[in-house]
């Protein structure tokens, strides 16, 4: 099969090489319009079921990845003058350069044919002679805006700015910074990537705010180096004297600062031309899965176009049937990410302790009890500060939120539980009696807080 694959960023890459390990015979050509050495991103947060799939289709790159990750396990949430650490998170991280240098070496060694500094054509019939072009242009995607039509694609541009900078500042943890200023509030997502014992390791720090803060803060009128320096200005002292840098100096004032495109394609291919990696869908940063999804439709496209008996029209369906679900529920959690951070007034008046609990379980990909496997003694320790401002004492113990008493304007509630009487509810002696709450397999002790008549 002769294959043309516009971009060459981890999806591209990643494809060509999976599809050389499967039938070294497949003539592959790569074009990226940039320099091999150019990126515009910083570090690349993976998960630990992502790094298995990569040794399972390449142990040969899968393993020069792993031994280029940064490990933490910590989560630093500095809101309100104090600073919650919450553990167990796992999380690794790469230089995005890096891993690029690592998959374009192992495209060459497996005989794909790289063209960098290649503006590639948009136009299908430029291609005549390839049996498959690959659109892994990115969320901006010539190829899939030249045939639109044929993607059902839905954008929405969600409604913050950001910015996406370096740092040498090392942060001990995937770090969240809050800092409320007259204009509004503004934070930043840190993690460290580069772990370089010379003074030359390297931390992603994305800069996030409202629209209307960052108009309120002029940003707007300022040129790159300006909101730079304001930035630095701002998270000062999370910096420890370490200046804040970009890779995308060719974006000059307002330009440097983004807002994120969600996007969804209802189909992902249209006659010889197949969508991959974030020219098929995005999720926000915030939740870290975009180079994931990436480098699992890559596993994918390459795993169903190389299935014995599959004919290739039923292949390219297939191929969206079978990561649509993922990608969607991976979208799903995405969009709670961004809404919690686009709606950060209303929990700006949380204390610091309920606050990092919001933030931890925003997605919803991580539950109450996710968090007790991750990190009991610290979720112990939320339920313990729950429990002493509900009874205004404080606790000893560790309850779950919902067995805390709660006053009701004049009446006081044992609980937070409340039932309707439909054929599941009993009393013994007009009393409410004990029950069971089968979603936790738990028992409310002396029944329901309150039960409203039906």
């Amino acid at each position: 099969m002769r294959i043309a694959i516009i971009g060459g960023g981890p999806a591209g890459l990643y494809f060509a090489i999976s599809m050389k390990l499967r039938d070294s015979a497949h003539d592959i050509d790569l074009f990226e319009r940039n320099a091999a050495g150019s990126t515009f991103g910083w570090g690349v947060v993976f998960s630990d079921q992502t790094v298995e799939n990569l040794m399972a289709n390449d142990p040969v790159s899968g393993r020069t990845i792993a031994d280029a990750f940064a490990h933490w396990d910590d989560i630093d949430v500095h809101f309100g003058g104090e600073t919650i650490t919450s553990t167990g998170h796992g999380f690794i991280g790469i230089d995005r350069k890096r891993l690029l240098a690592i998959l374009q070496q192992r495209a060459r060694d497996l005989g794909v044919a790289l063209h960098f500094e290649h503006e590639a054509s948009d136009d299908l019939a430029d291609y005549a002679g390839y049996d498959l072009v690959i659109a892994a242009d990115g969320a901006n995607s010539r190829l899939r805006t030249r045939y639109e039509p044929h993607f059902g694609v839905d954008i929405d541009w969600r409604r913050n700015r950001f910015i996406w900078l370096g740092t040498h500042k090392l942060f001990d943890a995937f770090t969240f910074a809050f800092e409320h200023l007259p204009e509004g509030w503004v934070w930043a997502h840190a993690y460290r990537f580069d772990e370089a014992d010379d003074g030359e390791g390297l931390s992603t720090f994305i800069v996030e705010m409202a629209p209307e803060t960052f108009a309120a803060l002029g940003f707007e009128d300022m040129s790159q180096a300006e909101s730079i320096a304001k930035c630095e200005a701002i998270f000062a002292r999370y910096l420890d004297g370490n200046a804040l840098m970009t890779n995308a100096a060719h974006l000059d004032g307002a330009e440097a600062w983004r807002r994120f495109p969600r996007i969804i394609c209802d189909a992902w291919h249209h006659d010889r031309l197949i969508l991959i990696g974030d020219a098929a869908h995005t999720a926000h940063f915030s939740v870290g899965s975009g180079t994931k999804l990436a480098l699992e439709d890559a596993i994918k496209l390459a795993e169903v176009l190389g299935r014995p008996g599959l004919a290739l029209a039923d292949a390219l369906v297939e191929y969206r049937e079978e990561r649509h679900l993922e990608v969607l529920k991976l979208q799903n959690a995405a969009r709670n990410s961004t809404e919690w951070f686009e709606n950060i007034q209303r929990y700006a008046g949380f204390a610091p302790i309920q606050f990092a609990y919001s933030l931890l379980t925003r997605s919803q990909r991580v539950s109450h009890e996710n968090l007790r496997l991750r990190d009991p003694a610290w979720l112990e320790g939320v339920e313990r500060w729950f429990l002493g401002q509900a009874a205004g004492t404080p606790a000893d113990d560790a309850v779950w939120p919902m067995f805390a008493p709660f006053k009701l304007r004049d009446m006081a509630l044992a609980n937070r539980v409340v039932v309707s009487p439909m054929a599941t509810y009993s009393a013994s002696d007009g009393l409410p009696g004990d029950f069971h709450l089968v979603h936790y397999g738990a028992r409310a002790q002396g029944g329901a807080g309150l039960v409203l008549p039906r």
